[in-house]
């Protein structure tokens, strides 16, 4: 399992904070964007991070040599995804991005591919309530480049885990998805020795408040380090 830590903060100046603080450690990040009404909570958005980089005040938090060697999937939790996904189709000039992730409890029209909206791959999520089943009713699972489960109830750090998530891995992998898997929400000490005893684990996993949060960083990078 890779581990890609999931950056949720109110402001780029926190933001790029976070990213600066943790790569020491990672080279790869996942952003959090919710637009409070998707999700109850508002994180930074996209217009905030290109106008922080317009004024070239992430120089105060991040060299662009150390930006140079890192990669983002953005995780958008938001309503009008398309909007968002064509600011990242012009934020990708600027850093790297590998994916882009939407909820598929946002789709309203099935009737398009998810691949026309950007050259970036788009993933989908599940959330708690999302069924396999639902996913397959709709979609070729061959034709997702990457799916992300959520084992917390989304849009606030801190929410319980849901061990019961855990079982659409499996689900997804018998159903022959060969794709990368993703697991997001409340990925800790506690809940990493539940998903490593998994048959099917996830090829990612995000943990978001375990390093974000902690005074300890070094420490809780040396426990994912060893059990992953």
């Amino acid at each position: 399992m890779q581990t890609v830590p999931s950056i949720l903060e109110k402001n780029p100046q926190d933001l790029f904070f976070q990213i600066n603080r943790l790569s020491k450690y990672f080279s790869r990040f996942q952003i959090d964007i919710a637009d409070g009404i998707f999700v109850p909570n508002k994180t930074v958005q996209i217009d905030d991070v290109f106008k922080f980089f317009e004024s070239k005040d992430f120089m105060n938090f991040i060299t662009l040599q150390t930006l140079k060697t890192l990669s983002f999937d953005f995780h958008l939790m938001v309503s009008d995804f398309k909007t968002d996904i064509s600011k990242l189709n012009n934020l990708k000039k600027i850093i790297n991005i590998q994916h882009i992730f939407i909820h598929f409890s946002v789709i309203s029209d099935f009737g398009f591919r998810i691949s026309d909206l950007s050259p970036i791959p788009i993933g989908l999520t599940l959330n708690p309530e999302d069924q396999v089943d639902d996913l397959t009713s709709h979609y070729n699972l061959k034709q997702i480049p990457s799916i992300q489960i959520m084992s917390v109830v989304p849009g606030v750090q801190g929410n319980p885990f849901l061990p019961s998530t855990l079982k659409k891995i499996e689900l997804l992998r018998l159903l022959g998805y060969r794709n990368k898997i993703f697991l997001d929400g409340a990925v800790n000490d506690k809940t990493l020795p539940i998903i490593n005893k998994l048959k099917f684990k996830p090829d990612i996993i995000c943990p978001g408040s375990y390093l974000t949060k902690t005074k300890t960083l070094k420490k809780n990078v040396e426990y994912l380090n060893k059990l992953t």
